[in-house]
């Protein structure tokens, strides 16, 4: 069945050149990840501590080496920790991907 599966999330990076001038990969992730959770329109007092944005991206940019510097693959392993924290009732992070065997 792991053979079966695709990653959706294929060509992203490519789409999103063609929308946006400059595309930075490791605030790409940071974003999606606020997104995913639906803090992207929060107050400032909110981006501080756990979720500052320079410690996520710090995190973001490991995510991003682990999987070979494919953006795609990164978005992917958000998407799928999202799915495994809302089963499983916990609370994650964007390190919490390196953590978990997602593949």
């Amino acid at each position: 069945m792991a053979d079966e599966l695709k990653n959706p999330f294929k060509g992203y990076l490519k789409k999103l050149k063609k929308h946006k001038q400059a595309v930075n990969p490791i605030h790409e992730i940071v974003n999606c990840y606020y997104k995913m959770n639906g803090w992207e329109k929060m107050p400032k007092d909110f981006y501080k501590g756990r979720y500052a944005y320079n410690k996520l991206a710090y995190e973001a940019k490991k995510l991003y080496e682990a999987c070979e510097k494919e953006l795609d693959d990164c978005i992917w392993a958000l998407d799928k920790m999202k799915y495994l924290a809302e089963k499983g009732g916990f609370d994650w992070s964007i390190i919490t991907c390196l953590k978990h065997d997602l593949k």
